[in-house]
């Protein structure tokens, strides 16, 4: 798992390559937690290049959403891989996070 985190245009862009699995997300949640905290964040979370995610990546990043949303910021996830598409729409969160179109 690789994690890019660029400041750009006022948008703060967060890439995630590889496969987030159990053990991995616990270095993703360590590498985004300054973010966490930040006020009025713009983020981009981008999983085009995401191979696999666990459950418990997925709670990883329905917390770094709400965190970001409750420092009155935004929150998208605009490019998903279709592996990781397919494990969003399962667990009913394409709704929530993907801008589906």
């Amino acid at each position: 798992m690789k994690t890019t985190i660029q400041e750009t245009d006022g948008k703060t862009l967060v890439s995630v390559q590889g496969e987030l699995d159990t053990n991995s997300s616990v270095i993703f949640q360590k590498n985004i937690a300054p973010l966490m905290e930040k006020e009025g964040l713009d983020v981009e979370l981008n999983l085009e290049e995401l191979e696999y995610i666990s459950s418990k990546a997925l709670r990883v990043i329905v917390s770094f959403q709400q965190a970001v949303l409750a420092n009155h910021g935004s929150f998208r996830i605009p490019k998903v891989s279709d592996p990781v598409r397919e494990v969003f729409d399962m667990t009913g969160l394409s709704k929530s996070f993907l801008e589906l179109g």
